[in-house]
């Protein structure tokens, strides 16, 4: 049984935004394979559904949504019925005074909050938060910039030995060997990027692996469908990809969390048909 999932509609969406001419071509191939079988973990749901949904159906229901995204963060609570955005008012709450130390500090920081250094409220930093990850996504030489510099930062956290010892002093029952990453496992504010915890944990474990550099991706969106397939592919007993970079963190990503699926590429298929 091979199932098919939104990881791979996501795959699709983008080629299909490029050129549209060879989207029924992958459409059907994905259909004789699966036979319509799905897995997906819908917004908001706290488990992964294993369903039959027509991938043709799926495709043109996320074309259509894609039509009504917003493109700022103002068009996310405009309203036809003329009531006005109640956000407005963080306009009138100005940032704290130590906010403007981050852009002498960092030159990303100007890079992520432009309007919230001129004009200095927390409606302009959401507004910040909104546009940036937006161009996360569009803008590689943005991501691979961000990228870079989150990891030195990390590294300058990693190799600063009098913070490490203060840590370490402060929990007194810290593995010595634990890097800066296992440390904000076990003592990082804990927050939820989905209803089902394993969603989470497996999507936060694979951009690990993709942060320490090797085998990292220069794209957003490739590196987030990777992790998508990933998690799908816990699901199963074998998860199969040519791409490099998503095999090596995939297999460090089950490592990690004892998940037992096979990665393995195309040309060891016969692995499957063996056991």
């Amino acid at each position: 049984m091979v199932p098919y999932s939104n990881a791979h509609l996501n795959d699709l969406f983008r080629g299909f935004q490029k050129n549209p001419n060879y989207i029924d071509g992958h459409l059907d191939n994905i259909e004789r394979l699966t036979k319509n079988l799905c897995i997906c973990q819908y917004w908001g749901n706290k488990n992964t559904v294993w369903h039959f949904r027509e991938i043709r159906e799926f495709f043109n229901e996320k074309n259509t949504e894609w039509e009504f995204e917003p493109n700022s963060f103002g068009e996310l609570f405009d309203s036809d019925l003329g009531i006005p955005n109640p956000l407005m008012l963080y306009k009138m709450i100005p940032l704290p005074k130590e906010w403007k130390l981050g852009y002498r500090q960092d030159p990303m920081f100007g890079i992520m909050y432009p309007k919230s250094k001129t004009e200095n409220n927390m409606y302009a930093l959401m507004e910040d938060i909104f546009n940036f990850q937006s161009r996360l996504k569009s803008d590689f030489s943005l991501y691979k910039s961000f990228k870079a510099n989150l990891m030195r930062s990390m590294n300058k956290l990693k190799n600063n030995k009098e913070m490490l010892k203060a840590v370490k002093q402060n929990f007194k029952d810290l593995p010595k060997h634990l890097d800066i990453f296992e440390i904000s496992d076990l003592y990082g504010p804990k927050s939820k990027t989905s209803e089902n915890d394993n969603y989470s944990k497996l999507i936060e474990t694979f951009y690990k692996y993709d942060l320490k550099g090797y085998k990292s991706d220069g794209n957003f969106n490739n590196m987030f469908d990777d992790s998508l397939h990933t998690f799908y592919g816990a699901h199963c007993d074998y998860f199969v990809t040519n791409d490099d970079r998503c095999k090596y963190k995939a297999e460090k990503t089950y490592e990690r969390l004892k998940i037992n699926t096979i990665v393995i590429k195309a040309n060891e298929i016969d692995r499957i048909k063996t056991a």
